[in-house]
């Protein structure tokens, strides 16, 4: 039951489809490989699809100024109370660096890991930003640098094997006292990759989406010893513990696909949050040392 193609989507079903066959066969590369090819592998795939599909919203989103601008004023509310006092943030999937950049100016060090030299070209970067360009970890950052770790839509790209290990290179990074906030689409809501308008599972190169309750245990077992939810975007988020979210999930997720969309559609219309903020669309995570 794929979910028809919006609206305000500018491309064409043809250029959709394209994008969804290019990126089940590089999804599927990944997924096949074995950890030690996956290392380097990541960097090739991403700079594939870039070579392969132009109208990738990554690539044209950098001539969108004002769409990429409101991105970062999103990211930069999220991110607000957990910046007061911080001295050195660190970005994960940056992309094309504009959230890390427009931080820059008010931090002392901005250090952004990101694996396409394609989409960080010609950047004109401050003396206290730092781009490393690397597929896996563990990165070229000493251990207990960062005040404040972040990363949004990166994890689901991530394949299920390798995932921990990012979660435990955060851990290694942040400093005690320091946390990390992940962002990702919830799996509830999914598939979230373009495959949604094209199959019910994530086919393309969001390799495996997550709900609350499955990214908290990951970052437990990666070390992190508190976790909180993170609701609202729109003003100052609201942190709480993951029981009740968890609960939702648990019932939410037992239900038939068909029933499961009803179920969340009723929810989004008792909301006063508009998409993508809408009741379990996004898991958005602060896990603390």
């Amino acid at each position: 039951m794929p979910v028809p193609v919006p609206e305000h989507e500018t491309r064409t079903l043809e250029q959709l489809r394209a994008q969804y066959e290019v990126e089940k066969e590089l999804a599927r590369r990944l997924l096949d490989a074995p950890a030690e090819l996956r290392q380097e592998l990541y960097s090739e795939v991403y700079e594939e699809l870039l070579r392969r599909v132009p109208h990738l919203p990554q690539l044209t989103q950098k001539q969108d100024p004002e769409s990429e601008a409101g991105l970062v004023r999103l990211q930069t509310q999220l991110l607000a109370p957990f910046l007061e006092g911080a001295v050195t943030f660190l970005e994960v999937g940056s992309g094309s660096c504009a959230l890390a950049l427009s931080l820059a100016d008010r931090l002392h060090r901005v250090l952004v890991v990101e694996a396409s030299e394609t989409i960080t070209a010609e950047l004109n970067t401050p003396e206290n930003f730092e781009l490393v360009i690397a597929s896996s970890p563990p990165y070229d950052l000493p251990p207990s640098s960062v005040d404040l770790a972040f990363s949004c839509h990166f994890i689901e790209h991530l394949h299920p094997d390798d995932a921990l290990s990012h979660a435990q290179e955060m851990f290694r990074l942040v400093k005690p006292g320091g946390g990390y906030v992940c962002v990702t689409p919830n799996r509830l809501h999914g598939p979230h990759d373009v495959a949604k308008y094209f199959s019910d599972r994530t086919e393309g190169l969001h390799l495996r989406e997550y709900t609350h309750q499955e990214l908290g245990r990951l970052l437990r077992r990666a070390g992190f010893s508190q976790i909180k939810v993170l609701q609202g975007i729109d003003r100052a988020p609201d942190i709480r513990p993951p029981l009740s979210t968890s609960i939702q999930e648990i019932c939410l997720g037992g239900l038939p696909l068909a029933l499961r969309r009803r179920a969340l559609t009723f929810l989004a219309h008792r909301s006063s949050h508009p998409p993508p903020f809408r009741p379990l669309e996004q898991v958005m995570l602060l896990a603390s040392r």
